[in-house]
């Protein structure tokens, strides 16, 4: 009978030995303690832990315990953790977003996931694009499996009883966000492998991300021990390492700092909406994710840019918060800002017809017309003399129509109209753009002018103390020939002298902040020509001839 070559060979023999020198769980010697409470005894309390009471006699040596129903309240009792009860435990799937299913151990199909499902060891998450989920586990540990990955369970067991949790998860591809509960005792065990190393952890917040050749790990509180079979690394909070297949986890990088959010407003009106921030120095990328609330536990939006600005895709009316991390030359993403938002685009704003931006009107008593968006069942609509709508002339807060004519006349000045929608609950929607337009000083009034044709003079009579005149003077109707294009400070112009024919003159109002508001109607001009002085001679003469 030939023998068998038990020698483990090197590499894989230093595995075993980093694996087993980061799971204290399954150390020899190591021990659980229960404290003792008022009414409790050694018996109740051994037989309520131990796996079997074949570990009595053992317990009582350890505990040197003589009468099993007489010990102290605070005193305590010492468990090894080969006696204590362990089993399979479930893990629940908490929320689900997206694209995600489940894959169970023999079955070769995908099950679709479900929020509030149990999960067993040997199940298998998959997410995909756009697609999340968070699982929670006995010791209430949280895992955020994002989109585009692969998180198999491998092992799912609890100490009965001790708050004790032993889980290990197998990252085949993909990222998780892990939130992991403080270790309750050397029996509590929280590990992610991956295709390149191990994550060891008890009680802190990190990352894991792996595309199967190299691993992520970025830690936010707390450490994370790093190890494969070639070496081990401690990540304090604040850094992070890399470790690629066949390589040592590499020393601690400093993650970036988080970018500054400050100047974001507290109100989002457009959907979607582009988020533009400083950048970060260092920073290759930035991802932003988006919540219903601060704990994370869904993902509703994770997108990834290289420039300092992030298109947010479209999302419902509500309160978000926004969580945005640059991400460096390594692919490390740093640390976390947070933003708290709300989003109040709907029913969207109504697109302004007429009148247009800049609009110059002749009529005071202008017409507003707007479109009907979707979802709009009455409008809320503005008309103020400045800007900022300090003190608006007309505030119209559910106007049924999307046509508005004012019932008085509009004094010459800048307007600015914006019109809203609301909702069928009456809830309002963003405000459109700012609308401005003019109605101008009147042109003179033509019909009281005057022409003077012994000093060539023309008057018209004056629109106001402070205003300056634009005069033109044409052979034409069109004013395409120009024979005069002056202005003038007084209502009055003089004349060189013209050659006797047809003109047209126009005048139009210039006022203090030199706009110029349109022109009169033409006025029609004859000069006639001269007298004929030979006729003055002559005619005198023909006349006395035939009296001769």
């Amino acid at each position: 009978m030939t023998s068998r070559n038990l020698c483990l060979p090197p590499r894989l023999f230093l595995l075993f030995f980093c694996l087993f020198f980061l799971l204290p769980a399954a150390a020899s010697g190591q021990e659980w303690r229960y404290t003792v409470q008022p009414g409790d005894n050694a018996w109740d309390v051994g037989r309520r832990y131990l796996k079997s009471m074949r570990y009595w006699q053992q317990f009582k040596a350890l505990n040197h315990i003589r009468d099993p129903r007489r010990i102290t309240p605070g005193s305590q009792l010492r468990f090894r953790l080969d006696w204590l009860k362990s089993g399979a435990v479930m893990a629940t799937l908490q929320t689900v977003q997206g694209p995600v299913t489940v894959w169970r151990p023999g079955s070769g199909n995908a099950i679709a996931a479900r929020a509030g499902m149990a999960l067993w060891a040997g199940d298998e998450i998959r997410t995909g694009p756009g697609g999340n989920a968070s699982i929670r586990f006995a010791d209430n540990s949280r895992v955020l499996v994002e989109q585009e990955s692969i998180l198999a369970l491998d092992s799912l067991k609890d100490y009965a009883g001790t708050g004790m949790a032993d889980t290990r998860l197998y990252l085949k591809k993909g990222r998780t966000d892990n939130r992991v509960t403080p270790k309750k005792g050397p029996g509590s065990r929280f590990e992610i492998r991956t295709p390149s190393a191990m994550a060891a952890v008890r009680g802190t917040s990190y990352r894991i991300g792996s595309d199967g050749a190299l691993m992520r790990t970025e830690v936010s509180t707390g450490a994370v021990t790093v190890a494969n079979e070639l070496a081990r690394q401690t990540v304090p909070a604040r850094y992070g390492t890399l470790t690629g297949k066949e390589e040592k986890p590499r020393p601690p990088i400093p993650l970036l700092p988080p970018p500054d959010l400050s100047s974001l407003p507290g109100i989002m009106e457009e959907s979607p909406f582009t988020l533009r921030f400083p950048p970060v120095p260092g920073a290759a990328g930035y991802r932003l994710q988006v919540a219903a609330s601060r704990d994370f536990d869904t993902l509703l939006a994770d997108t990834v840019s290289d420039q300092p600005r992030i298109v947010v895709p479209q999302l419902a009316d509500g309160d978000y918060v926004l969580r945005l991390r640059a991400i460096d030359a390594h692919g490390l993403e740093g640390l976390d800002a947070y933003h708290r938002c709300t989003l109040n685009a709907r029913p969207l704003p109504p697109i302004r017809v007429r009148p247009g931006e800049g609009a110059v009107l002749t009529d005071p008593r202008p017409t507003f017309l707007w479109s009907a968006p979707e979802l709009a069942r009455s409008y809320i609509f503005q008309l103020a003399d400045n800007r900022t709508f300090t003190n608006p002339l007309i505030d119209l807060q559910e106007y049924g129509k999307t046509t508005f004519r004012p019932a008085k006349k509009l004094a010459p000045g800048t307007y600015y109209w914006r019109v809203a929608g609301r909702d069928a609950d009456g809830r309002p929607g963003p405000m459109g753009l700012t609308m401005s337009f003019r109605i101008p000083v009147p042109a003179p009034d033509m019909g009281q002018s005057e022409f003077d044709p012994r000093e060539m003079v023309f008057r018209w009579k004056p629109v106001g103390p402070q205003q300056r005149y634009h005069i033109q003077i044409a052979t034409d109707k069109d004013f395409g020939h120009l024979i005069v294009d002056r202005q003038t400070g007084k209502a009055r112009f003089k004349m060189t002298a013209l050659d006797p024919g047809d003109y047209y003159i126009r005048v139009a109002t210039i006022e203090p902040d030199d706009f110029q508001g349109p022109f009169s109607s033409p006025q029609h001009l004859k000069v006639p020509s001269p007298p004929n002085p030979w006729a003055l001679i002559l005619g005198p003469l023909f006349f006395l001839g035939v009296a001769l």
